[in-house]
């Protein structure tokens, strides 16, 4: 780490430490710099050094734009909710085209991103996260960036379950009592059909999933 004129410069071992990504990866990233627009480095000693907020606003853009990048797959949005799923099945929840995002947010999670609610051994003694499908579902319907509609309504913080007191919920209770042996995604057309906005099928999972949870007002 250097100072210059009130600014941080860092080294790629800073880097690491501060983001905590590895050297291969801030090697391919710096390899790469002519289509990712790395910032330029600046020579200390004979070692490249970057300024820190220069560096890390530059970051955080290439993460937003590579994550809509990878997303153009539609998200897998079929299932049991509580079911959990390793990387692969977690990567075409999401709509990524392979399991390096997934790696790529263990790593350096963003906004939203779910910690994996358990993990499998290896043989190799590794571990395999493994994530609930409705968290995916969840991250996939809030995450930002992607244009996706109908995330739970700003302000609402405080409920004591997801969705309490949206009319929403209030349709899709109706709609399990009035079909209680029909899966979310036989509900969902229907219920996308009775509001003036269209809401994305992640949303409507989640609402169904506290309908199903909170059959009545607590």
């Amino acid at each position: 780490m250097h100072r210059d004129n009130g600014r941080t410069l860092y080294s790629r071992t800073d880097l690491q430490k501060v983001h905590g990504i590895s050297q291969s990866t801030l090697q391919n990233l710096w390899t790469d710099r002519a289509n990712n627009g790395h910032p330029d480095a600046e020579v200390i000693d004979g070692v490249m050094h970057w300024d820190g907020i220069v560096w890390a606003q530059w970051f955080h853009e290439h993460q937003r734009q590579r994550a809509a990048a990878v997303t153009k797959n539609a998200p897998n949005l079929f299932g049991d909710p509580e079911e959990e799923v390793g990387p692969a099945e977690a990567a075409r929840v999401c709509g990524f085209a392979d399991t390096s995002t997934i790696s790529h947010y263990l790593r350096t999670p963003p906004e939203g991103w779910p910690e994996p609610d358990s993990y499998d051994l290896l043989p190799s003694g590794r571990r395999r996260p493994k994530w609930k499908r409705w968290k995916l579902w969840q991250y996939v319907a809030e995450r930002k960036g992607r244009g996706h509609a109908g995330g739970r309504p700003k302000g609402r913080r405080g409920l004591a379950y997801p969705y309490q007191g949206d009319e929403r919920l209030t349709l899709a209770r109706q709609a399990i009592a009035a079909n209680p042996g029909a899966t979310n995604a036989e509900l969902i057309p229907q219920l996308q059909a009775q509001t003036e906005k269209t809401y994305s099928r992640p949303t409507w999972n989640l609402i169904l999933k506290s309908a199903r949870e909170h059959p009545e007002d607590q």
